[in-house]
């Protein structure tokens, strides 16, 4: 639906990570569908938009391909570049030339 690609660092190593936001909008938990593929390794991950992968609370859930294709760790990873991603591109609405005071 909505495919980007981030440069990330898996046991550092640089790879392009292809990612696919599956859903057109967060549920009402704020979580979203993403499809990752890196090479022939893929995954859906499901990433609570919303709150940051660095919080000690944090949690997201992932589906993965019949073998396990990442790691626990390789999917922290893969989600706080989703989460940085996503707060990269968003511009608060009061910020855009049209609400200004």
């Amino acid at each position: 639906m909505v495919p980007f690609d981030l440069l990330i660092e898996l046991n550092n190593i640089p790879v392009s990570l292809q990612v696919e936001q599956l859903d057109y909008l967060a549920d009402e938990h704020g979580s979203m569908h993403y499809d990752v593929r890196i090479n022939l390794r893929q995954a859906v991950v499901l990433v609570n938009i919303e709150d940051d992968p660095k919080h000690p609370d944090f949690s997201f859930e992932a589906i993965q391909a019949i073998e396990e294709d990442f790691t626990g760790e390789e999917l922290l990873v893969i989600v706080q570049a989703i989460y940085d991603h996503n707060h990269r591109v968003s511009l608060p609405l009061n910020q855009l030339p049209l609400f200004k005071n």
